[in-house]
């Protein structure tokens, strides 16, 4: 009897120490190729919450609307994750350019990502606080086909909370004998500071 309590108490322990995945500040998070399975990589300070919301960048009659959100422990197929999705809306002149806001499929986000940028990674922060993060995503362009970087940093704008989004464009995988259809996103490149809705 006593060995099948032991025995009981041993495997007891065993399946609750192989559930456990270790938690990993994000910010300690190694290239993709040399993270550790299972591992669970974590905002741990929060640096990603504030940039949850509704933001829009308004010049007239061209808008810019984000809607981000923060996604927690996500399955990356290795290990687990925090980070930010979302999906946007593009208006030029009151006209409609790009709208993935109605978008559902969680494999195919328009903005998505989890870099945490210190004041010395590029692109360089020459007045960011030491101690402040920005956040780098991906943005995708539904229309091109084609993606850029995504930087985000708090702000604030006529003492409302914004962001400052400089974004900028991958150029388009070039086939021999098979011109791309678009040589640059049809969403805009360069700095928007968006209004906190």
């Amino acid at each position: 009897m006593k060995t099948i309590y032991i025995l009981l108490i041993t495997i007891l322990f065993s399946s609750t120490s192989i559930a456990q995945s270790p938690v990993v500040d994000i910010e300690n998070k190694p290239s993709f190729r040399e993270t550790v399975t299972n591992t669970y990589y974590k905002d741990i300070n929060n640096f990603m919450n504030p940039f949850v919301g509704t933001w829009i960048y308004t010049n007239g009659n061209t808008s810019f609307k984000i809607v981000l959100v923060k996604e927690t422990m996500q399955y990356t197929g290795e290990h687990y994750t925090d980070y930010i999705t979302g999906e946007y809306q593009y208006s030029e002149n009151g006209t409609e350019i790009a709208n993935t806001l109605s978008n559902t499929d969680q494999y195919e986000v328009g903005i998505n990502g989890n870099s945490l940028l210190k004041p010395e990674h590029r692109p360089i922060c020459t007045d960011c606080p030491a101690n402040e993060r920005r956040v780098q995503v991906s943005i995708f362009d539904n229309i091109s086909g084609l993606s850029g970087k995504f930087t985000l940093k708090l702000t604030t704008a006529n003492g409302q909370p914004a962001i400052e989004g400089f974004i900028y464009g991958n150029a388009p995988v070039i086939v021999e004998g098979n011109p791309p259809a678009y040589t640059e996103m049809v969403i805009p490149t360069g700095t928007f500071t968006f209004i906190k809705q």
